[in-house]
Formats: C-alpha cells, sequence, structure tokens
C-alpha cells in the first residue's frame, strides 16, 4: 500500500522552518507496511493543495498532510478541501465545546477567528485533537483517504497515534499488506563514497532489503529497509543485511537507530560511574552544550569552559604562556595542557578538550583553516590528542570537531562500540 506526505505552510518553502513531520511520518508508515511515493511541500496555497490531492485520488491509498488548520487568514486546508469535494463547510459543534472549553481552562477569552477550527466540510470526518485547538480532518477522494493534521508537530503526533494509525493498521492488516522493517546504523572514519564501495551490492536498486546512505558532519548512516510478508521475515532479513554489513564496515559503526554520540557517551561514562568536563576554543561550547542537552547530564558532566582568547586560556586553565609562544594555540601541546589542566581543576575523571581554526579566516599556510585538535585526558594520566583537518564551512568545521570529540571519548569507554 502506498501513501503521500504533503505539509503545508509558507514558512516550510521559503526556508524559515524545516520540515520534520513529513521524515516523521514516513517512518511511522513503513511501521505498519505503508511505503511512501513521495513528500510534497507547498506554502498556503489552497489552488496548488488542491491541484495535488486531485492528482494523487487514485493513485495512492492514502495521503496524509499537515499545517493549515490554524485560526489565522493563511490557514486555508480546510477551504480547500471543501471546494475540491464541491461541499460546504459546516460547524461541528462537538468540537466547538471542546475549543471553547480549552479557553476556559486557561481563563481567557475566545478570539472569534478560533470558530473557525471547527468548521468541517460536509461530509468529513472530525479527527480529535488531544493537546490544541486544531481538530484535523478525514475524508476520501475516489478511493483514496485523506487526513489533514495540525502542523504542530506535538499535535500531528498525537492525533497520528490516536485517530490515524489505528484505521492504517486495519486496513493494511486486511489486506495483507507487506510488512516493512527498517534499520539504520551510524558510521565515523570512513567517507560516504569510500563506504558505499565497500557494500555497493547492497544498494543495488530492487534490493530487499536494500542499503542506502546519507552522509553528515563526519557521520554516515546506512538504512537497510526490509519488505516481507510477516514481521519474523522482515526482522531476519534486516539482521541479516545488518551481519554482513557489519562484517565488511563493523568497526567503523558506532549505533544504530536512534543512538547519537553524545548519547552514548553519557551512557558510557554512567556505566563506568566516571565523570567529564570540557574545555572548548574552536567549537565554542558546543561539546558542553550537547551534553547538557541531555537529561540526567548532571550526574557525568562537572562543567567546562570556553577559552577563546589566549589570555582566557593562561588565566583559566593554566596553560604555559611559553607553550604558547612557541607553538600556537592551535597545536597538540596546547590541546594537551587544555584537556590535562582542564581536568585537573574540573575534578573530573576525564577532559575533552579543543582548539583549531574554524574559518572562514584566520587560516595560514601551516595551519590551514579547519586545522583542529582534540585532546582527551583520561583518570590515569593518559593523553590522546589528535590532530584533524576539515573542510566546509564554519559551522561544518565546528559541527564536525564537536562529532569527532564525542566519537574519541566514545570509543574509550566502550572498545566494543556499544553500550545497552
Amino acid at each position: 500500500m502506498l501513501a503521500a506526505i504533503i505539509s503545508t505552510g509558507d514558512e516550510l518553502v521559503n526556508g524559515q522552518l524545516v520540515d520534520t513531520n513529513s521524515t516523521w511520518l514516513s517512518e511511522q508508515l513503513a511501521q505498519v507496511g505503508i511505503g511512501v511515493r513521495e513528500h510534497i511541500s507547498l506554502g498556503d496555497d489552497p489552488a496548488m493543495l488542491k491541484k495535488h490531492l486531485d492528482r494523487l485520488a487514485g493513485e495512492v491509498d492514502f495521503v496524509l498532510a499537515t499545517g493549515g488548520l490554524g485560526p489565522t487568514a493563511d490557514d486555508l486546508t480546510r477551504f480547500a478541501i471543501a471546494e475540491l469535494l464541491g461541499v460546504e463547510l459546516v460547524c461541528d459543534t462537538a468540537s466547538l465545546a471542546k475549543i471553547e472549553a480549552i479557553f476556559r481552562k486557561f481563563n481567557r477569552p475566545m478570539p472569534e477567528s478560533n470558530r473557525l477550527q471547527a468548521s468541517f466540510p460536509a461530509g468529513c470526518s472530525v479527527l480529535a485533537n488531544s493537546c490544541g485547538t486544531a481538530p484535523g480532518i478525514r475524508a476520501s477522494l475516489r478511493g483514496t483517504l485523506l487526513y489533514f493534521m495540525p502542523g504542530v508537530p506535538s499535535e500531528m503526533k498525537a492525533m497520528y497515534a490516536s485517530g490515524v494509525l489505528p484505521e492504517l493498521s486495519g486496513l493494511v492488516a486486511a489486506a495483507g499488506g507487506a510488512v516493512i522493517r527498517m534499520r539504520t546504523l551510524h558510521t565515523m572514519g570512513l567517507g560516504e563514497s569510500m563506504l558505499g564501495e565497500k557494500i555497493a551490492d547492497l544498494m543495488a536498486r530492487g534490493s530487499n532489503p536494500i542499503v542506502n546512505t546519507n552522509a553528515g558532519a563526519g557521520i554516515v548512516k546506512l538504512r537497510i529497509k526490509a519488505s516481507a510478508a510477516d514481521e519474523v521475515t522482515a526482522d531476519a532479513m534486516i539482521a541479516a543485511a545488518e551481519a554482513e554489513i557489519r562484517r565488511r564496515v563493523g568497526e567503523f559503526i558506532w549505533g544504530v537507530d536512534t543512538d547519537t554520540l553524545p548519547g552514548l557517551v553519557m551512557k558510557g561514562l554512567l556505566a563506568k560511574g566516571k565523570t567529564i568536563a570540557t574545555v572548548e576554543s574552536c567549537t565554542g561550547g558546543q561539546i558542553a552544550k550537547e551534553l547538557t542537552d541531555l537529561p540526567g547530564s548532571s550526574k557525568v558532566f562537572v562543567g567546562g569552559w570556553c577559552v577563546y582568547s589566549n589570555a582566557m586560556k593562561v588565566s583559566q586553565i593554566g596553560v604555559d604562556a611559553e607553550l604558547l609562544e612557541q607553538f600556537g594555540a592551535v597545536s597538540e601541546q596546547v590541546a594537551g595542557q587544555l584537556a590535562q589542566k582542564g581536568r585537573l581543576l574540573a575534578g573530573s575523571d576525564y577532559c575533552l578538550a579543543t582548539t583549531g581554526i574554524a574559518g572562514p579566516d584566520g587560516g595560514t599556510e601551516t595551519k590551514p583553516v579547519g586545522l583542529v585538535y582534540i585532546a582527551l585526558a583520561g583518570p590515569d594520566g593518559e593523553l590522546t590528542v589528535e590532530k584533524t583537518s576539515f573542510s566546509g564551512s564554519r559551522d561544518f568545521i565546528r559541527h564536525r570537531s564537536v562529532n569527532y570529540a564525542f566519537n574519541l571519548l566514545r570509543k574509550v569507554l566502550t572498545p566494543d562500540g556499544r553500550v545497552r
């Protein structure tokens, strides 16, 4: 069975907002055996929405659309549906009562414009919204089921779980549709092209399972997709493909599915009862931020410094001024002192330090933009300093440096590559 996903909103096509709804919905649909034929992003343009809905009707089994159900002048989805179906908008009194109750709960008067959210194309069903004022709409056109949900991700996800998924699961089961299983392997240390060469046969179009690659900031993701008549067979196909990939490139695989480098580092520190501090120059505090983004990080992260200037490196961390003079801030020697002295100052088991040239200026012939040193000091006095060279924008160099730093610590914490 096939679906199409439509995301509407000027903020999406203008680049003001990234569409995460389509990605999430595609993953959810795959879990119940529904393939996605296409993603469509539209501005707040009812004519274009009608055009695409009319084209898709009869071609796919389902259309899932998000956005355009709010109370403002640019929320035009319900009007497009009514015009396409040739029906009038009618007020659903139960939906209106729920919207009014929400405003009463928060002691606020309901703007007249919110009444629009209780208007539905005649003959369509209401999809309840458990965490917002915008109900969804269920419709049908030439045998294709259409589901319209809010653009707010939290509201969309809740509505999908309660009002869309149960029906889709039932329809797929009744039709005896295929089961789709997916698995993502995260790798680092081998470029996408080289990785692709090592698993080229597994990426051949028409293969089942099939493997695709996606690269970003030094991380290459390998996505395995298998389709079978039942879950047991699909899971076995995924397991076999994963085993073969690990046989070929296992040393570069650091995580699976929802794993993240900061998350694995935190798990490793917790498992060993160890703590971490950071001393950052070129990464500007990003390592500390990504660690403290995680709930419970206070159990492992003791604190950190962002020491951009040489003066701060000396006054806050105690880097030898003579060392800075002799080797420069971007050097193996200074990176090592930042990590070692930072660990002692923080009283932590480990300390990660970075120093480099993120650009776009500041580089020289001997120390070009993209040169980064990453140092890790450990609890027994051990010190690892790695020299790296990245290319790309300032943001890309910084992001890749952060990932590299986390991976350096992860390999120390989890030599087998996994924490579970």
